[in-house]
């Protein structure tokens, strides 16, 4: 049923009760406020008409009392008749005056439910555009590492070409640490177009352990170019978690490389990374990455995951944040670790399966 259809079968169920009760208060003898029952023409009236519209239909079921009273008794006051056909007109007249109010009360709510809408709408669309924003930070930031991988690997395989002898197994590991990178690096992008897309990431049920070691696998060139020593401590037996692996290996990745630049000014011979795995609890699976740099300061704990903020001058500060975003979107939590006798210690856990 359309709107004006609904609207002309309530004005004629008003029309046929107002009839309705004016007759049986003008033609039978009961003893009773026959006329109050106008409240409930009234109340479909508010629904029926507009305010200048209700107003004439109160107007209406007042005159019908009236008339009701004076075909019954005449022009005569008669005590308890006369007394009711007041209360009746009173109680018409209330009646209208609080559906009104209502009516007009709906009316303001409505217009800020739509107001709300309005404003939602402007509020994703910015929050949209600052998407964008974190996106192209995000592909800058994940996709460097892998690039400047290329680079340095390209020019070693130069270099193994052009001697006397050429090391043709140096140049096919160079070739295929390329190749890995180059896949690494479009991984990321594809998984920044998922997101782009609104697509939902593939969840799996996935053995920590085996993301940690694939993690480790991938940053093998960067642990050598910045003499690092990988320590791995994998509890055995650890329950599977419901992941993504791609965004998982970008966290780890992420941690580590962090902690390989926290330990640049340290002395070679100390600088050791320590990837651990364990269980918090009965149902959260953690994973851990310490360095043995300065660790952090003070000032900058509370604002490490904030986007933008950077310790290192060359720093977008993205990379802290999109973890965050990355775990805290598959249910679990990062944070830094107290208690670390040096150095740093940051911390992700999730829920297992």
């Amino acid at each position: 049923m359309s709107e004006p259809e609904r609207m002309s079968l309530l004005q004629l169920m008003a029309g046929v009760l107002a009839l309705a009760i004016f007759l049986v208060d003008a033609l039978t003898p009961l003893d009773i406020a026959i006329a109050v029952l106008y409240v409930a023409v009234m109340l479909i009236a508010v629904t029926a008409w507009p305010r200048r519209g209700t107003l004439v239909v109160m107007a209406g079921c007042m005159l019908l009392t009236v008339a009701a009273y004076v075909i019954s008794y005449g022009f005569a006051i008669v005590g308890g008749s006369f007394a009711r056909m007041l209360v009746s007109i009173v109680a018409i007249a209330v009646t209208t005056f609080l559906a009104l109010k209502g009516q007009a009360a709906t009316s303001r709510l409505l217009l800020r439910e739509e107001a709300l809408s309005r404003a939602q709408a402007q509020l994703t669309h910015v929050t949209r555009v600052t998407m964008l924003g974190e996106l192209a930070a995000s592909i800058a930031h994940e996709v460097n590492q892998p690039l400047a991988a290329i680079n340095a690997n390209g020019e070693a395989c130069l270099r193994w070409i052009d001697r006397p002898q050429p090391e043709l197994q140096e140049v096919r590991a160079s070739v295929v640490g390329m190749l890995e990178d180059a896949t690494r690096a479009s991984e990321v992008i594809r998984r920044v177009r998922v997101l782009s897309r609104k697509s939902e990431p593939s969840y799996a049920p996935l053995a920590i352990n085996a993301i940690v070691a694939e993690s480790a696998t991938l940053v093998q060139r960067e642990l050598a170019r910045h003499d690092v020593r990988l320590t791995q401590r994998l509890t055995n037996g650890l329950p599977l978690v419901h992941a993504d692996r791609v965004q998982l290996q970008q966290v780890i990745i992420n941690l580590m490389m962090n902690g390989m630049q926290a330990m640049e000014d340290i002395p070679a011979p100390q600088r050791e990374l320590v990837l651990e795995t364990s269980l918090i609890g009965d149902d959260r699976v953690a994973v851990t990455v310490l360095d043995c740099g300065h660790g952090i300061a003070p000032a900058h704990r509370d604002k490490l995951f904030d986007p933008f903020f950077s310790t290192k001058a060359e720093g977008m500060g993205m990379g802290l944040p999109i973890c965050r975003s990355i775990i805290e979107s598959h249910g679990g939590r990062i944070k830094v670790i107290d208690g670390v006798d040096h150095g740093a210690a940051l911390q992700f856990s999730l829920p297992s399966i």
